[in-house]
């Protein structure tokens, strides 16, 4: 994404990392319709990526002060202090869920509240799943994103310092990363995974560094469109199209679909499998190059409320999680009918909007309340 003047925020970085968060609700919804209208029925990646590879991008920005005086110190501190935070909301998150589902289960008379988020072990064994869950090493289905986001964190200095040395050694150091947690499954263990971590930080940091690097790369000089790079990139992102199609019905066609899936076997989106990683950078770069930073239906007001779920990504996407668990427990008790899933969705949606209009208003009225310090006479 271009870079812009000091006063003048990119509108594009706001927008779609609320629309990812927005997708990611949607998404976590089971036997929810409206799935099938968001990025994974359009391609290899879905909204997580999009939303690993803008948090990485926002890093970039909000940090790389820090790096151009060489304080990584300073870096490094704050940057345990957004994973702590990062790792308070998860641990919330976690316990308000547990109570959400546990309840549900026993007022409806239906395990597979806890079933099948895999929370079950928690009544079997709370101080060992509650140990493992403080040690990030339990992760309940859909509770996951956040744990590899506090390790993405403590590796953003890390990737930092390499960028200030040189782009090139940060980004080759990432993919070496990359290719080891892919072809030795290197991971984190986790108390209930055989393989490890469902998000697996090694893998998925380079998508983070990727955007890292990005924002530094933008800030010295602005993308320019190249149509050498967006022949190949349109095309491979109507290939993904077409493979990942499955809202497309063939009945003539053997499992009614255009390209057989497994002809872009492996797509582990665990390990942030190579299809997945190109696609959702193809994405992005076609984003930029034709999407300007201050595109006027950007500055709509439909669009800012999307772009005001986007400026409070952490909060919204912790409230999201526990909005998706009511509207699946919704959808369940009251029928998956047509006016139902209107009523869950938009719910879900408009809970999610206030919510940040709320947070962006009480902001705005501390920045404005706060006493300016007069300036010392010289």
């Amino acid at each position: 994404m271009s870079s812009l003047g000091q006063k003048e925020r990119d509108l594009r970085i706001d927008f779609f990392r609320g629309l990812a968060l927005i997708f990611i609700f949607i998404d976590h919804v089971p036997d929810n319709t409206w799935a099938r209208a968001t990025l994974q029925n359009f391609g290899f990646s879905d909204a997580s990526e999009v939303f690993v590879l803008l948090a990485g991008y926002s890093a970039g920005l909000a940090y790389w002060s820090m790096s151009e005086r060489e304080d990584f110190r300073g870096a490094f501190q704050r940057a345990s202090r957004r994973a702590r935070e990062i790792y308070v909301w998860h641990i919330g998150i976690f316990i308000a869920s547990a109570l959400l589902l546990y309840t549900a289960a026993r007022l409806f008379q239906n395990p597979a509240y806890v079933n099948n988020i895999a929370i079950a072990e928690l009544a079997k064994d709370p101080l060992r799943t509650l140990g493992a869950t403080m040690a990030l090493f339990y992760q309940p289905n859909q509770m996951n994103i956040l744990p590899m986001y506090v390790v993405l964190m403590f590796w953003l200095p890390a990737a930092l310092f390499l960028i200030k040395r040189s782009v090139a050694l940060a980004m080759t150091v990432s993919v070496g990363i990359w290719l080891v947690a892919n072809v030795a499954s290197l991971n984190l263990p986790t108390h209930h995974r055989v393989t490890g971590w469902f998000f697996n930080p090694f893998a998925w940091q380079l998508l983070f560094t990727t955007g890292v690097a990005a924002s530094v790369l933008l800030r010295r000089a602005p993308l320019r469109p190249r149509p050498e790079f967006l022949i190949p990139i349109g095309a491979y992102l109507v290939f993904a199209f077409v493979v990942a199609a499955p809202w497309v019905a063939v009945p003539w066609l053997p499992d009614g679909r255009l390209l057989p899936r497994d002809l872009v076997e492996p797509m582990s989106k665990h390990d942030l499998s190579a299809w997945r990683l190109l696609h959702v950078l193809a994405l992005a770069y076609l984003v930029a190059t034709l999407v300007p930073a201050q595109a006027s239906w950007l500055k709509r007001p439909w669009a800012n409320v999307v772009q005001t779920c986007g400026k409070h990504s952490l909060e919204i996407f912790s409230l999201g999680t526990l909005l998706s668990f009511f509207g699946w427990i919704a959808l369940t008790e009251l029928g998956s009918n047509p006016m139902t899933m209107l009523a869950v969705n938009a719910a879900g949606i408009g809970i999610m909007s206030v919510i940040a209009w709320q947070m962006s208003r009480r902001k705005e009225l501390s920045r404005v309340s706060r006493p300016s310090v007069p300036a010392l006479a010289s």
